[in-house]
């Protein structure tokens, strides 16, 4: 069991946490960071609910947060943007320490509809980004990313394919941050 001095980290997720189920599935099993909390926007998927019920225990669960609040974070060295599709307030983000998995290869393609936009430019590669999130949308420090070449003209093709890629390296990339 590998938890001593771990990182405790706080995730923000706003859409179905396909990411976040692969980092929780690796987690509980490599154990290189201690989950303290899920936070979302919205409702949590309920495979995600099933299996912190059944591999995590004393984890701070909190669907349809509209605004988030620093006591939630109260034991939290790392928070992790996984796909949270809100500002995060000035107020968290110079209280903690706030990294973003965005899906794009910063620092093109800021904000929404990244893979679109690609497409309609006729870029060559797709990617992620894991970077610090700062007050500026998008702007903070890379921490890591991870690209592919785009073969396919599909926006649903592709979106299925930036997904694998992040389902494939965000975990390790992670990993690699908190170690650093």
């Amino acid at each position: 069991m590998k938890l001593h001095n771990c990182k405790k980290i706080s995730f923000l997720i706003s859409g179905g946490g396909s990411n976040l189920l692969k980092i929780l599935k690796r987690n509980s099993i490599n154990k290189d960071f201690e989950v303290v909390a899920i936070i979302s926007d919205n409702k949590i998927s309920t495979n995600i609910k099933s299996y912190v019920d059944k591999f995590y225990k004393n984890i701070l669960i909190i669907e349809d947060q509209r605004k988030l609040k620093k006591k939630n974070f109260f034991d939290t060295d790392i928070i992790f943007s996984v796909g949270y599709m809100k500002v995060i307030e000035k107020s968290i983000i110079e209280r903690f320490d706030v990294i973003n998995l965005h899906p794009s290869i910063l620092p093109a393609y800021k904000g929404l509809m990244t893979q679109k936009r690609m497409l309609i430019n006729n870029e060559k590669h797709y990617g992620f980004t894991l970077h610090k999130v700062t007050n500026e949308l998008d702007e903070g420090e890379t921490i890591s990313n991870r690209f592919k070449k785009i073969n396919t003209k599909s926006e649903s093709e592709l979106l299925y394919l930036h997904k694998n890629l992040e389902h494939e390296f965000v975990y390790k990339q992670f990993v690699d941050y908190l170690l650093d």
